[in-house]
C-alpha cells in the first residue's frame, strides 16, 4: 500500500504543473491587467510599468512561469549561463527583486492587488474559516443523506420514500446561489423578534434568530451558510445510497444472512450498507471538495471572512497568483481526497488489493 500512495502521489505532480500552466495563460488572456486601473481612475503609465517590472509581468510569458514554479533566482541562473536563449534581457535586469522562491519550495507569490501580503499569508489566514465552513457541512450533509437514503430503500414505495425523494430532488434543484438568499429571506429577516436568555427577554422562534454574517459566536452565524452548502451535498448522497442500497438488498448474500437468521438490524449495517457504501465513497471526495469550493458563493452572500471572498474579488482585480494558488489548493485537496477514497476501498470490500 505504500508503494502505491507514493506511486500516486509522484503522478499526481505532473497533473498539477498542468493545471498550473493552464490557469496561468488563461488568466493572462483575458483582457486588461491587474495594473491597469487604480481605484476610479486610470494608473499612471510610469508607475504602472514600474509594477508590471516589480512583478515580472514585462517577463515573456515562459520565463514568467518558470519564475513562478521554480524562483526568480532559477529563472535568473538559466538566463545568466544561457544568454543564447530568447527572451532573457527582462529577467536578467529584475530577476534580483526576488519575487517568487517558486512553487516547488512551497511559495504560491505575492499579491497583486494586497500590497504587502503573500499568498500563502493570505491562505493562512482565510482558509480555516473556509474549512471549518465546508467541514460542518459535510458532516450535517452525512448525518441527513445517509439515513433518509437508507429509509427510503428499507421503505421503498411507501410515504417515507417518497417524501425522502422529493425532498432530494429539490435539494438538488436549487443551487446554493439561490438557496442563500432564501435562507436569509426566511429564517434571520422575515420575524426579528429578538432572542432568548441573555440576548433578550423574549422567547425565541425558529424564525429570526440566526444572524446574516459572521461575527461573534461560529457556530451560530456558520449555520444558516452550513445549510446552503450541505443542503444539495446531503441529497445527492441520499438518492445514491438509495440506488445502491436497493440492488444490493436483493443480492444472494443478503437472503443466505436473513435465512441464517440474523436480525434485520445486524444485515442492513453489517451487509448490506456497507457494501452499498461503495458507490456513494467514490464521488464523495468530489463533492466534499465541491462543498469546500462552493464557499466561494456562500461566503460572498454570507459575508464570511474565508478564501472564497478573496477569490472573487482577485478575479475582478485579475490578481494573477491568488487566483493560480488558491486553485492549486483545491486542486490538491481533489488528488488526496481521490487518494483516500481509493484506500477506503481497501475497507469496504477486501478483495480490492493495491498490489
Amino acid at each position: 500500500m505504500v508503494v502505491y500512495i507514493i506511486r500516486r502521489i509522484l503522478s499526481s505532480i505532473p497533473v498539477l504543473l498542468l493545471l498550473a500552466l493552464t490557469v496561468f495563460g488563461l488568466m493572462r488572456a483575458i483582457p486588461g491587467g491587474p495594473f491597469d486601473f487604480s481605484g476610479d481612475k486610470t494608473m499612471n503609465p510610469t508607475v504602472r510599468k514600474n509594477l508590471e517590472r516589480r512583478f515580472h509581468l514585462d517577463w515573456p510569458f515562459g520565463w514568467q512561469f518558470v519564475s513562478y514554479v521554480l524562483g526568480d533566482d532559477v529563472a535568473g541562473a538559466l538566463c545568466g549561463t544561457m544568454t543564447f536563449m530568447p527572451g532573457c534581457e527582462p529577467v536578467r535586469k529584475s530577476a534580483g527583486l526576488g519575487i517568487s522562491k517558486g512553487l516547488i519550495r512551497g511559495d504560491l507569490g505575492m499579491a497583486f492587488t494586497m500590497r504587502g501580503r503573500t499568498v500563502n499569508d493570505i491562505v493562512a489566514e482565510t482558509f480555516p474559516v473556509s474549512l471549518q465552513l465546508g467541514t460542518i457541512a459535510t458532516i450535517l450533509a452525512l448525518l441527513v443523506g445517509l439515513p433518509a437514503g437508507t429509509l427510503a430503500a428499507l421503505k421503498q414505495n411507501t410515504w417515507v420514500d417518497y417524501v425522502a425523494s422529493f425532498i432530494a430532488i429539490v435539494g438538488l434543484s436549487i443551487p446554493s446561489l439561490v438557496m442563500g438568499p432564501l435562507l436569509i429571506w426566511i429564517f434571520p429577516m422575515t420575524l426579528n423578534i429578538g432572542n432568548f436568555g441573555r440576548w433578550g427577554a423574549k422567547p425565541p422562534f425558529i424564525l429570526g434568530i440566526f444572524p446574516t454574517s459572521l461575527g461573534g459566536e461560529f457556530w451560530s452565524y456558520a449555520l444558516l451558510p452550513a445549510i446552503t452548502l450541505g443542503l444539495g451535498f446531503s441529497a445527492a448522497i441520499a438518492r445514491l445510497t438509495r440506488a445502491s442500497l436497493l440492488q444490493v438488498i436483493r443480492e444472494d448474500y443478503i437472503r443466505t444472512a436473513r435465512a441464517k437468521g440474523l436480525r434485520e438490524q445486524v444485515v442492513i449495517v453489517r451487509h448490506a450498507l456497507k457494501n452499498s457504501l461503495i458507490p456513494v465513497v467514490t464521488v464523495l471526495a468530489p463533492l466534499v471538495v465541491a462543498v469546500v469550493t462552493g464557499t466561494f458563493v456562500v461566503e460572498r452572500i454570507f459575508g464570511i471572512p474565508g478564501m472564497g471572498r478573496h477569490f472573487v474579488d482577485s478575479i475582478g482585480n485579475r490578481d494573477y497568483p491568488v487566483i493560480t494558488g488558491v486553485t492549486l489548493i483545491y486542486a490538491t485537496l481533489l488528488v488526496m481526497g481521490n487518494l483516500g477514497v481509493d484506500l477506503v476501498y481497501g475497507w469496504l470490500d477486501p478483495r480490492i488489493r493495491y498490489d
